[in-house]
């Protein structure tokens, strides 16, 4: 195990994402039937955030909601994509190194970290617990 190996050889790909268009119902559809916590949100295919699990727990702790209303109807009518997702990010390249995507995790309060090119499309994802797994085998 070596912390100089490229990220490209521990990120998952590909990566799920969806566009800045989607609604929220999309969200939780991606995030819990194909088990993910993370969704990176694209427009023209360029990242331009991301939507944990978190956020959507967020939106329906604070719900109110209606009579008879679901989930997927409380979440679109509260907000949309473009307002709910995160636009600060931390990214990486695919050949920056393991250590470096550890320093990431580690000294921030994220949970992954994004694997661009150089045109800022989503080649990648490192999670906390890829790098747990790394680090432990």
């Amino acid at each position: 195990m070596s912390r100089k190996t490229p990220i490209s050889e521990l990120m998952t790909t590909p990566v799920r994402t969806l566009g800045v268009d989607a609604r929220l119902s999309e969200v939780r559809r991606a995030l819990t039937q194909e088990d993910i916590h993370h969704l990176p949100i694209v427009e023209d295919g360029i990242l331009v955030g991301m939507i944990s699990s978190r956020d959507l727990v967020r939106i329906l702790r604070e719900a109110k909601p209606g009579a008879a209303e679901s989930v997927d109807e409380i979440l679109d009518r509260s907000s949309s994509v473009a307002k709910l997702m995160s636009s600060e990010l931390v990214t990486a390249r695919a050949n920056d190194s393991v250590d470096r995507a550890i320093e990431l995790i580690a000294e921030g309060s994220i949970h992954s970290v994004l694997v661009l090119d150089a045109s800022r499309h989503v080649v990648g994802i490192v999670t906390d617990t890829d790098l747990l797994d790394y680090l432990c085998s």
